[in-house]
């Protein structure tokens, strides 16, 4: 179990370590995504820098890793004749947003987990993850600020998961600090009342 664990993390943390805004930016400019616009390697500096049709295929691509990987995972499992269960999956949740966040192959400088995480959510339980991005999306709208509903739609999920899948609170506690620590200068500027508004 443990050496399998082990296997899972190192799959899915290496594919999830593919950062599609920085090697598109770097393909199209010639330039460090993390040096343009916000700074951030993720969907909203991608759509920024690179323009919506790009922008897209950014989220497309980061959406496909997360799924390319629990295919591997899934697979390996059937290799070893085990199934892909609670720990292992919560081995999964970790690595996807570890990899994505702190990237070995880009200095461990990435996103910020955001289109990572609603896609694990997503795998994990389809109508818990719906209902908070639709929580979301009411927020930014209401807020104009897409960090707000970020985080909000990232707080009800810890609260769903505390009641409605209690054996996945290591994982999403674990996961939901490191966004919370990539959002940490959005969370500031939130305070001062200085983030950008959307419109």
């Amino acid at each position: 179990m443990t050496f399998y664990k082990i296997v899972i993390f190192l799959i899915t943390y290496l594919i999830c370590s593919i950062n599609p805004a920085i090697e598109i930016c770097k393909r199209k400019t010639g330039e460090d995504i993390r040096k343009l616009g916000s700074g951030n390697a993720g969907t909203a500096n991608a759509m920024r820098v690179l323009g919506k049709p790009l922008g897209t295929i950014v989220v497309l691509l980061d959406i496909g890793k997360v799924f390319f990987s629990y295919f591997i995972v899934t697979n390996v499992g059937n290799f070893f004749n085990m199934d892909v269960n609670v720990t292992l999956k919560s081995v999964f949740i970790v690595a996807t947003i570890v990899g994505h966040c702190f990237p070995l192959y880009y200095g461990f400088k990435g996103g910020k987990g955001v289109i990572v995480g609603i896609t694990t959510a997503v795998i994990l339980d389809k109508k818990i993850a719906l209902v908070c991005i639709i929580a979301g999306g009411i927020v930014i709208l209401v807020t104009r600020t897409v960090a707000m509903g970020t985080l909000s739609g990232l707080a009800l999920y810890v609260i769903m998961t505390i009641v409605m899948m209690p054996n996945y609170i290591f994982p999403i506690i674990v996961i939901s600090l490191i966004v919370m620590f990539k959002h940490r200068a959005n969370i500031q500027r939130m305070i001062a009342k200085q983030e950008e508004k959307l419109w």
